[in-house]
């Protein structure tokens, strides 16, 4: 199912869908773009590379309840999370539609399946946005994503000569599409056809990287490789694929709950415990701890490197300790960045 509507029209399918549910698309907030839920007035920008933050946080947020409970002498009442309503996540780029698929593979198709997470998940309609101008720090071909194409999303969407182009990839797409119908003119005569979609090149060797990386645990490059981290952690928020949290129980006589955050491998705090040993005290074991996650342990398990190449980390890194310089140094020649 294809359909096509004019941009100048486009406010108006906003109001129509978040009419069905929570709408959440890129909004300019003074310098940076975000992914905010739709109201009135609010400056969609469909044209953005990258938002500053991946949409992640709208299947695992940065805070949820997972439940609370009362207590009223020795009886004892759990109050489940509250229900997800169904939602539309509008806008999201290839890349970033590759990484909430490796975070399926973490959430959902494990046994159990994390629920709050597949709940979110399965209640979503993703609408994933072609990018044809992919900006200087973007890698994705490196990962085998096409920033034109996006075949997992409910519904894949092309701007086109002052047009957007809609076509519906599953069944939830087909029904976004027809709740929409009024507004949306028929499309199937039309193509888009954006041709080979390049971005950066660093120079990465991929091949066999997660194997080499087996036996330079103790590599005398980690020495070098994390000294100017500053341990701010930035570079796990922007990440697309970083899940890392912590849960916590917060309670009193009359009841209490219990809820999960985002925490980050880079924190000194992350893996201390309670008899105050921390396996990872410095920077140089959680600089290793992060980039082999990556590039080892992740597709050792799951068979696929964690990264879809977004440029995140390189934008954002204060001293530019990103993951390319990683894979320069573990995975093959080094290649000066732009």
């Amino acid at each position: 199912m294809k359909k096509v509507i004019a941009r100048e029209k486009l406010p108006e399918l906003w109001k129509s869908l978040s009419a069905q549910g929570p709408l959440f698309l890129p909004v300019q907030e003074g310098p940076v773009v975000l992914f905010q839920q739709w109201q009135e007035g609010a400056k969609i920008n469909l044209e953005a590379t990258n938002t500053a933050v991946p949409p992640k946080d709208l299947f695992l947020p940065r805070e949820e309840t997972y439940m609370q409970y009362r207590c009223k002498g020795k009886e004892l009442e759990v109050i489940p999370a509250e229900e997800v309503k169904p939602a539309v996540l509008f806008g999201v780029h290839p890349c970033d539609l590759s990484a909430v698929e490796l975070l399926d593979k973490v959430y959902i198709e494990q046994d159990p399946a994390d629920e709050l997470y597949k709940i979110r998940r399965e209640n979503t309609t993703v609408v994933a946005l072609s990018c044809t101008e992919p900006d200087p720090f973007c890698f994705c071909n490196d990962f085998a994503i096409n920033p034109a194409d996006a075949p997992g999303a409910d519904v894949v969407a092309h701007l086109k000569n002052g047009s957007l182009l809609l076509e519906a990839g599953t069944d939830k797409g087909k029904t976004l599409l027809k709740q929409a119908e009024d507004l949306l003119e028929d499309g199937s005569g039309q193509s888009f056809e954006p041709g080979e979609v390049k971005t950066a090149d660093f120079g990465l060797k991929l091949e066999g990287l997660p194997e080499n990386l087996k036996n330079r645990f103790d590599d005398s490059a980690w020495d070098e490789l994390y000294k100017s981290c500053l341990g701010c952690g930035v570079c796990t928020y922007v990440c697309p694929t970083c899940y890392c949290f912590d849960v916590e129980d917060f309670g009193h006589e009359a009841g209490g709950e219990r809820f999960r955050c985002w925490d980050s491998c880079m924190y000194g705090h992350f893996t201390e415990m309670a008899g105050g040993h921390n396996p990872r005290p410095g920077r140089k074991e959680r600089i290793r701890q992060r980039f082999m996650h990556k590039l080892q342990y992740y597709p050792e398990t799951f068979g696929q490197i964690a990264c879809v190449g977004c440029g995140r980390c390189l934008r954002s890194c204060p001293v530019n300790l990103d993951i390319v310089q990683a894979i320069q140094t573990f995975g093959g020649e080094t290649v000066e960045q732009c």
